[in-house]
């Protein structure tokens, strides 16, 4: 049986998780995708065709205004406890320890969730430690487990400086690093980042694993260090940010949302400078002028915050300023 088969099936299903999920009603989606997988329906398949949709799904209503965060919130947790009965559902661990983790500033849990089930239905024994784990709390569980791996999840173009960080810091300790999500577009994206594997489907990290059981990498990839202007950065964050807020007309009634935003615009600078993708801060710049309308402010707000926080960067933070600049022409 598959999915792709009966493509009514398929959209009846999606609708139905859709439903599900945005009720809270966890009972109702697991019983349907217990009985996807007791018709032979690949773990694979459910999360390509069923749940990842779902979740781009509630993605799209919240960018666009028709979810609050609390809704999209609550969706996301159902989705998570969802795969974690279906992860429970695994027989007792056979296999070597795994580590899956999502790098630092990655507040998306799910894609962590998704592979953290994923290898516990095939054996491993999974520790899964979630969100935004800062490089150097896990490089001390890491030198405290010894895992066969680490499976790091990257969906957020926020996190590239803190994935960096965490495959160095398991690198340190001769620990591999298999690399999935959103973020991770190319293969050469990801080999500047330094992962040693890459895994587009949650079997094709299952199958990777089965490699370095019986022949671990030869070489680990290098991690890049940090960006010459990162400590700047991390000095000057909040004296940038009130800089950028100070910078639109309505300093006093800027919504906070926006002014987190700004934070985030920081990281993505970085994160495109390390991976000397450009690209990535126009890519970000066009997505909050696209988004910000329905989260309560206008283009016009973004586009002068935007312009004051890339005034503010002069001296040593000058090529920052003026990649951002060029993002806004």
């Amino acid at each position: 049986m598959s999915i792709g088969s009966d493509q009514h099936a398929r959209h009846d299903e999606r609708l139905a998780m859709l439903v599900a999920l945005v009720n809270g009603d966890v009972q109702l989606a697991y019983r349907l995708a217990l009985e996807l997988l007791a018709g032979g329906v690949p773990f694979d398949a459910i999360v390509v065709d069923v749940v990842t949709p779902v979740q781009e799904d509630l993605g799209r209503r919240w960018a666009a205004g028709e979810l609050g965060i609390a809704d999209e919130h609550s969706a996301s947790a159902t989705v998570d406890d969802l795969l974690v009965r279906l992860g429970a559902t695994a027989e007792s661990p056979r296999g070597p320890a795994v580590v899956v983790a999502n790098a630092e500033h990655d507040h998306h849990a799910l894609g962590g969730r998704v592979v953290a089930s994923a290898l516990a239905l095939e054996g491993y024994r999974v520790m899964f430690l979630g969100a935004s784990i800062p490089a150097v709390d896990l490089a001390d569980f890491l030198e405290m487990q010894q895992p066969l791996a680490l499976a790091l999840s990257c969906s957020m173009t926020t996190a590239l400086v803190g994935a960096a960080r965490s495959i160095a810091a398991a690198h340190e300790l001769a620990i591999p690093v298999v690399g999935g999500g959103r973020a991770l577009t190319t293969h050469e994206r990801a080999a500047r980042l330094g992962f040693d594997a890459i895994a587009r489907l949650p079997g094709d990290a299952v199958e990777i694993l089965r490699t370095w059981e019986q022949a671990p990498p030869d070489q680990l990839v290098t991690a890049p260090g940090p960006i010459p202007e990162h400590a700047a950065l991390i000095a000057q964050r909040h004296t940038l940010v009130s800089a950028a807020v100070n910078a639109t007309m309505a300093a006093d009634t800027m919504p906070a949302v926006l002014v987190e935003e700004l934070d985030r615009v920081l990281q993505v600078i970085e994160s495109a400078l390390l991976v000397e993708e450009p690209a990535l801060i126009a890519d970000h710049v066009q997505w909050l002028r696209e988004t910000g309308p329905a989260h309560g402010f206008a283009r016009t707000a973004s586009d002068a915050a935007l312009a004051g926080l890339a005034d503010a960067m002069s001296g040593e933070l000058q090529r920052v300023g003026e990649a951002l600049h060029v993002a806004l022409n």
